[in-house]
């Protein structure tokens, strides 16, 4: 199973167990850490633009009121 780490500049090492078993990290292209970041930017923007469920809403209410002193439901 590949190990991610980073190095002391902070560039991404992916190994695999026979990499690390001959003691060879293997590095990310810049090129490929930054088309996997703006795709899991472009993915979690979209998810942070979905509306929160009512019950959630509801759920959130709840604990507010917990929280300050207020009665919730249990």
């Amino acid at each position: 199973m590949p190990k991610e780490t980073r190095d002391s500049t902070g560039k991404m090492n992916v190994a695999s167990d026979a990499d690390q078993s001959a003691g060879r990290p293997r590095s990310l292209d810049k090129s490929v850490q930054s088309a996997i970041g703006a795709r899991l930017r472009a993915y979690y923007d979209e998810v942070a633009r979905e509306a929160v469920p009512d019950r959630f809403v509801e759920l959130l209410k709840q604990l507010e009121q917990k929280d300050s002193g207020g009665e919730g439901r249990d």
